[in-house]
């Protein structure tokens, strides 16, 4: 396997506070570096990771990210990033687009009920953010069979799905390649724990359901409160992570107001609903799940479920959790069929209270079983376990067939400055074609 120098991009500040994608950037560097490949982080300006950690480059627009990207073989950046610099499709160098989190589908779900025009505006912007990085792409990283299908139909549509692509790679599995969310290789911490104790919200005896994300427009984390307040035991309490988002363009999100607010007019607020009002840091997250008994994920119906991937139900994993979640999704599915937990329909909330219900009356070995079960599925599920993909496609960087024209290769000044910086260090080379064709010969 040979040595690539890899650029992964986050749209996201890294550091001790981080969201989703910002998480799924800095793992994904840490196992490509752990894979052998030289590896830089480029990532908003004021990002810092661990002294272990890959080499961190800020960037606030192109002249910093086309610096951290002059040295590259490969790029891995988050699909909108791409869509908002089409500059990168110029550079020469395969581009591995992140489409994990398909925005578009949350955005129907976050701007419904604002005025029609708003709302077109936003989805027209969210559909480029996808579709014009998909232009670009050399490799597409998606999050579930049900993502690639998704994206394998906007490819047709874009008209990459041509015979030379299909000719070298003919299921397509090199061109879109499934590289979910992953857990974290360490196992979970079990020591004490935010939520309990004397310092704590709860009581030791409390059994405490975990909401362990952000509350999203799509989700429904009302429905967990109000099953709170139907639960036939009165040990069941529910607690929020329910702090600023550590993004500054998502900031506060509505839907806590509004589940804090439905809490306070059950009598449940501070006693058997609390929110945490900070983002946890991502260090300390084993801690607070530590202290739960079981994690929760609900959400109404919607075209965001179907294709979601809800990456809060594999830290509950992680953290050898049984879990409630909805219907639709699929770990939702996984949690189904390896029985990890039990799955409700979608705005059910006597289901979601009869499901708490049920498992804070199981028995000690029940428990037991169930966590291990969950031990067993996380384990096959680490950062490095899903990231093998990516770590193929990085060992031997290439054009996508369609985009393999020598003359893209000289388009630019950053990319002359790339060729430049290359001849200086003795590195300029080819790119690896997929077959023994020249680059020429494949469109």
């Amino acid at each position: 396997m040979s040595s690539a120098r890899v650029v992964v991009v986050s749209g996201d500040p890294v550091g001790p506070v981080m969201a989703g994608p910002a998480i799924r950037a800095v793992e994904l560097a840490r196992v490509l570096r752990g894979a052998g490949h030289p590896v830089v982080l480029a990532a908003p300006t004021g990002s810092v990771v661990a002294p272990a950690g890959p080499e961190v480059r800020p960037w606030s627009g192109r002249r910093e990210l086309a610096a951290a990207l002059v040295d590259a073989d490969v790029a891995v950046v988050f699909a909108p990033i791409v869509a908002d610099h089409p500059w990168m499709g110029e550079l020469g160098i395969p581009l591995v687009v992140d489409a994990y989190d398909p925005g578009l589908l949350e955005t129907l779900e976050r701007r419904r009920g604002e005025p029609l025009n708003a709302q077109r505006d936003w989805v027209v912007a969210a559909s480029h953010h996808l579709v014009d990085a998909l232009a670009r792409a050399d490799v597409v990283l998606v999050a579930s069979d049900r993502q690639r299908h998704l994206v394998l139909g906007a490819l047709a549509t874009l008209g990459r799905l041509g015979p030379r692509v299909v000719a070298e790679d003919p299921a397509l599995d090199s061109l879109v390649r499934t590289v979910p969310f992953g857990v974290s290789d360490a196992p979970a911490p079990a020591g004490p724990s935010p939520l309990r104790g004397p310092d704590g919200p709860f009581a030791p005896e409390a059994f405490v359901a975990l909401w362990g994300g952000g509350l999203y427009p799509w989700l429904d984390p009302v429905a967990l409160v109000e099953a709170v307040s139907r639960t036939a035991d009165p040990r069941v309490g529910a607690a929020f992570l329910a702090g600023r988002h550590p993004t500054p363009a998502v900031g506060e999100t509505p839907l806590v107001a509004v589940a804090r607010r439905r809490a306070e007019e059950l009598g449940l607020l501070g006693e058997r609903v609390v929110f945490v009002d900070r983002w946890v840091p991502y260090a300390e997250r084993g801690a607070w799940l530590a202290g739960a008994d079981v994690g929760v994920s609900l959400h109404h119906r919607h075209v965001e479920t179907e294709l979601s991937f809800r990456t809060r139900v594999l830290d509950y994993l992680w953290a050898r959790l049984p879990v409630v979640c909805t219907e639709g999704d699929v770990l939702a599915e996984l949690v189904a069929a390896e029985d990890l937990g039990l799955v409700v329909p979608p705005d059910d909330v006597t289901a979601v209270a009869a499901a708490l219900d049920r498992l804070a009356a199981e028995g000690a070995e029940a428990r037991h079983e169930r966590r291990a079960r969950a031990s067993a599925v996380a384990a096959g599920r680490t950062w490095h376990a899903v990231a093998a993909p990516l770590v193929d496609a990085c060992a031997e960087p290439r054009l996508a067939p369609d985009r393999r024209v020598a003359t893209q290769v000289a388009k630019g000044p950053v990319a002359a400055l790339r060729r430049a910086v290359r001849v200086a260090r003795g590195a300029q080379r080819p790119l690896v074609p997929s077959s023994g064709a020249s680059p020429e010969g494949m469109q």
